[in-house]
């Protein structure tokens, strides 16, 4: 049984990881219960337990499915509702003919820490729930590994603690029909914003294309603001406003080649903002197109920094939304998907 989804209203982490494999989605119907790993130097699969409403076991498997010899499998028993996700991690990299996979993972609860699994090598990730609930998972796999991996959350209801069933809430706030075997989706269009919580929230909106970016830096490890120059559909250009702090000394551009080169996706890091005790912002940012990646712009790693990407779907980028506290300290993309 099958069904399809528009997973409105859903916030979107991930996936990190590379772009071969078949997408996959992994929606809870009730608080997850196991998660079984399997890894050797690089995590095989994923698989996800949790129990349908009539009782039965809703499992799904993503990645080999036969275990090679060398490999091994961990079962993770969750003790809900007393215990509950809290962040997930991982590094990434490359490995021979397959392309970027997902080489470790980690999984933290309220109550335990579980991982890394695979070896702890690559390109770091990482999502922490902070004002947010956890209500699913997806990315891509292959025959032989877990290729990608991100997160679905929603808003946390003051009035629902994390310990909270998700089906009635997920129900309100997103319309799905749930198989236990198979959920079939259509992406979001919108992806993002990934940084720190709270500020002002902006929104460009969506255009025929997007022709420029300014990038505004400052004396601190963060991205004071980014501006862009959009192309709207009666063919006239118009400059946003500047998003974030208006007082950088330092401009960087980047200006899409007119032979058909358009955004593909943005990766980075956030992080903590240096000489300001407990604020967040965007700390270095790559803009990804179908001929080339340009950046990363900023700071690239630091004590506390999270990793960001919203490069895994084929896509084009047509518009830019997020989060000012004075600096960047969120961004998320619009996408129109192929």
């Amino acid at each position: 049984m099958g069904g399809t989804s528009d997973f409105k209203g859903l916030i979107t982490h991930g996936p990190w990881g590379g772009s071969d494999g078949d997408k996959w989605v992994y929606i809870l119907q009730s608080p997850i219960e196991k998660i079984i790993v399997r890894y050797g130097t690089v995590l095989d699969s994923i698989e996800f337990q949790t129990n349908c409403s009539k009782g039965e076991p809703q499992s799904s498997l993503f990645g080999d499915k036969i275990s090679r010899p060398n490999s091994k499998v961990t079962t993770i028993s969750v003790d809900s509702p007393n215990e509950y996700l809290m962040s997930i991690s991982g590094t990434v990299g490359s490995r021979s003919q397959h392309g970027v996979i997902v080489k470790s993972i980690c999984f933290m609860t309220n109550l335990n820490l579980y991982g890394p699994y695979g070896i702890d090598e690559g390109t770091a990730f990482s999502y922490e729930v902070k004002d947010e609930v956890i209500v699913g998972f997806h990315g891509r796999a292959e025959n032989y590994y877990l290729n990608a991996i991100g997160v679905y959350a929603i808003p946390k209801s003051p009035a629902s603690p994390p310990t909270s069933t998700y089906e009635g809430k997920i129900k309100n706030e997103v319309h799905f029909f749930l198989s236990c075997s198979k959920c079939i989706m259509t992406l979001p269009r919108d992806a993002g914003p990934w940084g720190a919580c709270g500020g002002q929230p902006w929104d460009d909106g969506v255009f025929s294309a997007i022709k420029q970016v300014r990038i505004h830096f400052g004396e601190l490890n963060v991205i004071y603001g980014l501006q862009f120059k959009y192309l709207k559909s009666d063919g006239k250009s118009v400059m946003s406003q500047i998003h974030g702090g208006t007082d950088g000394v330092e401009m960087s551009l980047v200006n899409l080649d007119d032979n058909g080169e358009f955004f593909t996706g943005i990766s980075g890091f956030y992080g903590p903002v240096e000489g300001f005790d407990g604020m967040e912002a965007i700390g270095s940012i790559s803009f990804h197109t179908n001929l080339r990646i340009h950046g990363p712009y900023g700071k690239q790693r630091g004590a506390g920094y999270v990793s960001y990407s919203s490069t895994a779907s084929s896509g084009k980028v047509v518009g830019f939304h997020g989060r000012n506290n004075g600096f960047l300290s969120a961004i998320g993309v619009h996408m129109e998907y192929f």
